[in-house]
This record gives C-alpha cells, structure tokens and sequence, in this order.
C-alpha cells in the first residue's frame, strides 16, 4: 500500500507519491483562503490515509477535490473526503456509470469476460478493496467543459482539459506560482484496449501541451518521483523518436530498433524500446 510519506514539492504543494496495489499519486494545494485535493484515491482507507498524514503535518483540509480521469484508482476515495468534487463533463459521465455497477467479484470478473473492464484493474481492486465491498460513487458538485482556474489565495491551480491514449477525458493542474503541473495518468498508454498503446495522433499534441506550461515540477500519477523539466523533455523526446520511427517504418521492430541507434548514437535503453512497442502496437498503416 502506498507510503505515509507527505513531502513539500514547493511553497503551495504536498505530495504523497503512489503505491500499491495501483495507489495513484496525491496532492494538497494550499492557499490562504483554501486547499484543494488533487485526485480523490483508489478508496477511502487511501483517502483517508491522505487526509490524516496532512493533519499530522499541520496542513489545512481539503475543501474540494479534483479530479484529472474517471479511472478507478483516481475517484473511489472521493466520498470518504466528504467535500465538492470537481470534474470535466466527460469525467462526469464516466462516474455516472461507474456508479450503476455492481462490484462484485463476480461482477467484475464479468466485465472484463465483456471487455469492458481489463484484468489488471479487476485484480487491483480486489487487493484494494476485498468483498464484502461498498463502493461509493458520488457525482461532481462543479462540472467544467474546457478549463477552470481556481484562486485558492495566494496561489492559482488551472485545470485544463487534455485528453491523451490513456484517458479521453483527462485533465492536468498548473499550480502557479508554484510552477508544479500535476498531469495524472495524461502521459501513459492506452490500457482499456486489446492492447496497451500510443498513437502519434494523440500523444505528439500532448506533449506539445504539458511542455507549454513554464513547469519545473511534474508530478504524474504512478511515477515514484516528482520530475524535473529536464526529465520531461527528455522523456518526451524519446516518445517523439519512437512514434516518428514507427510511423515511417511501419512495425518491423527490429529494423526500428537499429535505425534509433543509428539516431541517437547508442543502443536504445529500456524507456525507448518500451515506446517503439507501445506506438507499433497502436500503428495504424494509412491507406
């Protein structure tokens, strides 16, 4: 389960970084007048594990929450915080369905013989949250179409709508002054697919999004660190290798891989070949 650790990234910001089982990161934006949770937690124990680590270390309450996506892991806590949540439309509509399951072992085990739920997320919420279980699913108090900026006092957090592979609806916050974006799982692959991806459609756009900002800090969902500036953009630049390569190349992997050491000078590491599969495994051929 997630660790206890409470962290100040900047003047504003607390970060508890993620855990198990898939425990997404948390954050507390504190202003003068209030504080605003970003993400709500995978379920009220990691909520409240949350909200007690921020009492032991003297920070104000949240007064709303944000959410960035509808996924599981990201809004099961949002009831136990007891406060308004905020969410894009799309996010919105997700929950709405979220809220008519039943989730039940069996339930679940069913969704995912349906497609419409993965393995992966089924398992995670049984460790999460094993049967009997109650799941809460409580609607947005304020629901935003395109962006929303909130003064907290003395320090604004934009929320803006971005999409992405992983999730169509999802939402990254820019702290100011604080220059910290928390981008959620924007920047992962496509999961609720036959197959994890990347697309250059989606993800190039994106990139050219969350580098636009003038963020020093970056916090995403499931990364065990804040990264720096320097990190993301390296990281994006290999992203822009792969899905470049695999879009003049087509999916022949091993041709792709030599043609990325003969760009960059050296074998590709381990990050670069996980995005050459996951851009291939997302390459549709044009006509």
């Amino acid at each position: 389960m997630t660790t206890s650790t409470l962290t100040q990234i900047s003047d504003h910001v607390y970060w508890m970084p993620p855990g198990q089982p898939d425990r997404p990161s948390l954050c507390a934006v504190v202003g003068s007048q209030f504080t605003l949770m970003l993400d709500a937690g995978a379920s009220a124990a990691h909520a409240r594990l949350f909200l007690d680590v921020l009492r032991q270390a003297g920070v104000p309450a949240p007064a709303y929450v944000a959410l960035t996506h509808w996924h599981w892991d990201h809004v099961f806590g949002a009831a136990e915080i007891g406060v308004p949540l905020i969410a894009h439309q799309a996010t919105a509509g997700q929950l709405a369905v979220l809220a008519g399951y039943d989730w039940s072992n069996a339930a679940l085990d069913q969704r995912v013989i349906t497609g419409e739920e993965i393995t992966m997320c089924a398992e995670d919420i049984k460790v999460e949250l094993p049967e009997p279980r109650h799941i809460r699913i409580i609607p947005p108090s304020l629901i935003f179409t395109e962006s929303l900026e909130l003064n907290l006092g003395d320090v604004t957090c934009s929320i803006t709508h971005v999409g992405g592979d992983h999730a169509a609806d999802s939402c990254i916050m820019y702290i100011a002054p604080d220059k910290v974006l928390f981008l959620g799982d924007c920047l992962y692959e496509a999961i609720y697919t036959p197959r994890r991806h990347y697309t250059m459609q989606r993800l190039f756009p994106l990139l050219d999004k969350v580098l636009s900002y003038d963020a020093q800090h970056f916090v995403e969902g499931h990364t065990p660190t804040v990264l720096t500036r320097g990190e993301i953009e390296a990281m994006a630049a290999k992203m822009r290798l792969a899905g470049t390569l695999v879009e003049q190349n087509g999916e022949n992997k091993d041709a792709i891989l030599q043609l990325a050491e003969a760009q960059t000078g050296h074998p590709p590491d381990d990050d670069l070949k996980d995005f050459i599969v996951s851009f291939i495994a997302g390459y549709e051929p044009s006509l």
